[in-house]
Parts: C-alpha cells; structure tokens; sequence
C-alpha cells in the first residue's frame, strides 16, 4: 500500500478534479465514498483505486482492502486531510473509491424508468435507487438530467448505480426510437389529457416517463407517450416530487406485475 500525505501530490489532485464533469468525462471515472459504497464498489464495478485512513481496529475496512489487494486495485493509505481535499462531502468517512464508468451497457426485458430533464442530483440518484426497489430493468437519464455521476447523485443512490444498468445523455429522438424498435410503451406522468394512474392498463413493457421538477415531460415526449397518467391525491397538495411521483408509478408497475403470477 503506498502512503499520501502531501495535499499537493498528483495523485491527490486528480482525484480532487474528479468532482467535476469534465475531469469525469476526461478520464471516464468517477468516485464513491465511505466504508459500504467502497464495498459494493469492489463487488459490483470496476474500481482503478482505494484511498483509506489508516485503522488497524476496523475489520471491514481491513477485509475490504485485503479484497481489493486481491483484485489487483491501486491501495493508498492516506491523511484525513488528504481524503478531505478529495471529498465531496464536510465529513469524510476515510475511505474513498475511483470507479471506472460502465462500458456497453443495455437495457431491455423489462420495465424502464425514463429521466426527461431532471435537474436535481438527489432526485435522480434517489430514482436510480428507487428503480432497483421496484426491479426496473434500468435507467434512461435524457438529454438535460443531472449527471449520474455526480457526487451528490451517486450517494443518493445509496450503491444502486454500481448495480442497475443506467444510460446517460440520451437524445430524445434516440430514446423514442428504441423504445418502438423494443416493443416499449411509452408511459408519461403528466397531468394534460392524463388517466388515473390506478385505472390505467400496464404494458407487457413500459417506459416511464418521469420529466423536469420545473416543466414536467417534453411535448415530444407526451406526443409519442401511448398513455399519459397522473397521480391522484388528496388534501390540497398541487404536486409531488419528482422522486416520489416516479417512486409510486414504479411500484404500481411492480405491484401490477406481481398479482399476474
């Protein structure tokens, strides 16, 4: 294990710069932190590089390494100040992990959920999570969606991105193709010339269409939309996050799928 201490090492700077998009991009990678997510890291992606606080009392945090050791990972022992300057958060957890981005990924066999423009990245990381609960068979982020690798968005979803196959910066026109080429429905949640959620028929497939916390899903998307529904509620509530609006209509689907078996 090679040790850091120097802020202004190279290593360390690189690292520091992953917090942007375009470093992201650049080196095609991106970082997880804390104990668990450098677990599932290690499990679930391919992950270039290990920073950790030296403690010789924590046996998971010594068990991960010795797996990562194994799997060939670059190991550094690093300062807390060290793993702060890398960090995107005000309180690190010592540990901290470069993931490789997915290569080739696909989606199909099953229900999607799609991000039109949404903007937040704890609302498209909760999604992403949200999504694995209810067994989408992955994510579509559009044209316009915060970035999935964000900071911010991969710890809101809580390790599911190393899990759920997830396609960034689609175009539009490219999504609707695909989904009529892969016998999708198309399925927006609005409130124009909407059904009641609860009284619409479900695809054997199904894109969900989840659009901007601001502007809703686009005209185009509404045009090639097979169903548009809405969410009835009650009380005097004019809306519901975007999260927890794409949240119920996933699990109708899942609740829909499973009283067919």
């Amino acid at each position: 294990m090679k040790e850091i201490a120097s802020l202004n090492n190279a290593v360390v700077k690189a690292v520091s710069e992953l917090k942007q998009k375009k470093y992201r991009e650049r080196e095609n990678c991106f970082v997880v932190e804390g104990l668990r997510a450098a677990e599932e890291a290690v499990s679930y992606a391919k992950v270039r590089k290990i920073f950790a606080v030296a403690d010789k009392t924590n046996a998971r945090l010594q068990k991960l390494l010795a797996d990562a050791e194994a799997k060939g990972i670059e190991l550094y022992s690093v300062t807390e100040a060290v793993i702060k300057k890398m960090s995107d958060t005000e309180a690190p957890q010592g540990v901290l992990a470069v993931c490789e981005k997915p290569q080739g990924v696909s989606i199909g066999g099953g229900d999607v959920l799609v991000l039109d423009r949404v903007a937040d990245p704890g609302n498209v990381g909760t999604l992403i999570r949200t999504a694995e609960a209810a067994g989408m068979a992955g994510v579509i982020l559009l044209a316009g969606c915060a970035d999935a690798y964000a900071p911010k968005t991969v710890r809101s979803t809580m390790g599911s991105l190393l899990r759920v196959p997830v396609l960034a910066d689609v175009p539009e026109a490219d999504f609707i193709g695909w989904a009529k080429e892969n016998g999708y429905e198309i399925m927006v949640t609005c409130l124009d010339g909407a059904q009641d959620l609860y009284q619409t028929a479900f695809a054997p497939r199904t894109a969900i269409v989840v659009g901007s916390e601001a502007y809703g899903a686009s005209e185009g998307l509404k045009t090639a939309a097979a169903k548009r529904v809405f969410i009835p509620m009650q009380g005097k509530a004019e809306s519901l996050n975007a999260a927890m609006a794409g949240g119920i209509v996933m699990f109708e689907a899942l609740r829909r799928r499973l009283a067919t078996k």
